[in-house]
């Protein structure tokens, strides 16, 4: 079941708290390709049962949540795990191929302790949760 949330209070309390990769969906309901994404993004849900989160942010109800993290295409999916902001993982254009590809290295850092896209990590350093402001 995908999770809507409606402030950052709320989007941080749940990373912080949630042991699976987090997906988080910034759309808009006359968002095309938006409205597209879904059905693909329930069926990656069930794909991995228990291990993923999906959380829908629509951007014109709460611009502030897309602001700070600088959402500026929709849909944008943005990851996270161990509470962690895995920007060099962001999707934009509701590619899936991509986004199933970033569930799957984030959950084999899970599984085996392995650091995922070593090489992105080099040019696009991890960003703890902590730096996104919360106003």
């Amino acid at each position: 079941m995908i999770t809507d949330v409606d402030n950052l209070e709320q989007l941080k309390f749940i990373i912080n708290s949630d042991p699976r990769v987090i997906l988080v969906n910034f759309f808009a309901h006359w968002c095309t390709p938006c409205q597209l994404l879904n059905p693909l993004l329930l069926q990656l849900e069930k794909t991995y049962l228990n291990k993923v989160l999906i959380i829908r942010v629509d951007i014109d109800r709460y611009p502030r949540i897309a602001d700070a993290f600088s959402i500026t295409a929709m849909p944008t999916i943005c990851f996270f795990f161990n509470k962690v902001f895995w920007k060099e993982l962001t999707v934009s254009g509701g590619d899936i191929g991509t986004i199933y590809m970033n569930v799957s290295i984030l959950l084999t850092q899970h599984n085996d302790g392995l650091l995922p896209m070593q090489s992105a990590l080099l040019y696009n350093p991890k960003e703890p949760l902590d730096s996104y402001p919360v106003n």
